[in-house]
């Protein structure tokens, strides 16, 4: 009996989940604001579908609601930050984040570059929600180099980027992930090393560290070997985007001091990773 009224309730949180959450309709709903609000429209709706089909009945709602207020025109611009509860010590970046993305958008912005900058602001958006949730490492690095990457599009449009800040500080470590036994950059590493080169352009660090793991599935040497093969694949695509080799510092680490603690013989896809570190010289 416990467990079919648990099995109702259940269904019936999904029902009402469902009842308030139409993203189709919203997502189908005319335009009546500009090509930004437009482009947020859908962009909002894509977000609120990810965070549905997820179960993340929440996130799925504020999305759909976002998406449906940038239909109507009446956006209220990029997610305040202290309305997420984020992780100790994230608050510095998305700070800065935040305060370069308004200015880019209060600039002109969303008039002159209306994609990339409803990109950036959504993805902005994005980032905060994955880092609130905090449990999905490569679903965060991924909004956060959407970010990045529009945000310097926007910022070249309006030829008004920030010159550079000796005070800022650097950001935090990008993770380029890998599939298993896997040393091939897929679509969604890619665009986490796109970031890495648009964050690279602005705040022109000292050097780039990269250290490359391996999951402890299998042999020890020739995880070492894989990670070599991963690392190298990273520096690659750097170096093809115009990043010198001057300034990566490679290490390898294999399935030694791997992010993720687990036993040997454990396949787990946080340890299938090059880590870019940003150095400051200081």
């Amino acid at each position: 009996m416990k467990a079919k009224l648990l099995a109702v309730v259940s269904a019936a949180a999904f029902l009402s989940a469902c009842a308030n959450m139409n993203i189709p309709g919203v997502r189908e709903m005319a335009d009546e604001g500009s090509a930004f609000d437009a482009a947020l429209h859908q962009n909002y709706a894509d977000l609120a579908q990810a965070e549905y089909d997820e179960a993340d009945w929440s996130d799925a709602r504020y999305f759909t609601n976002r998406s449906k207020t940038a239909a109507m025109g009446m956006d209220g611009g990029p997610q305040e930050i202290a309305e997420r509860s984020l992780p100790e010590g994230s608050g510095a970046e998305v700070e800065v984040a935040r305060a370069d993305l308004m200015a880019a958008l209060d600039a002109g912005g969303r008039e002159k570059a209306s994609s990339a900058a409803a990109r950036a602001q959504s993805s902005f958006d994005c980032w905060l929600q994955e880092l609130e949730e905090n449990i999905q490492q490569e679903d965060i690095d991924n909004c956060r180099a959407a970010f990045y990457q529009a945000l310097a599009i926007v910022q070249a449009e309006l030829d008004t980027a920030p010159a550079p800040m000796a005070a800022m500080p650097m950001p935090v470590p990008m993770n380029v992930y890998f599939g298993f036994d896997s040393a091939e950059i897929s679509d969604k590493a890619m665009s986490v090393i796109d970031g890495i080169v648009e964050a690279y352009g602005k705040y022109e660090p000292e050097m780039i560290s990269l250290v490359a793991y391996a999951d402890r599935a299998g042999d020890a040497k020739y995880n070492d070997m894989l990670a070599k093969s991963r690392v190298d694949a990273v520096v690659k695509a750097l170096r093809d985007a115009g990043i010198p080799a001057s300034m990566l510092a490679i290490s390898i680490s294999g399935e030694s001091d791997v992010p993720v603690s687990t036993a040997d013989g454990v396949a787990e896809q946080g340890n299938r990773v090059v880590t870019v570190t940003f150095e400051d010289g200081m």
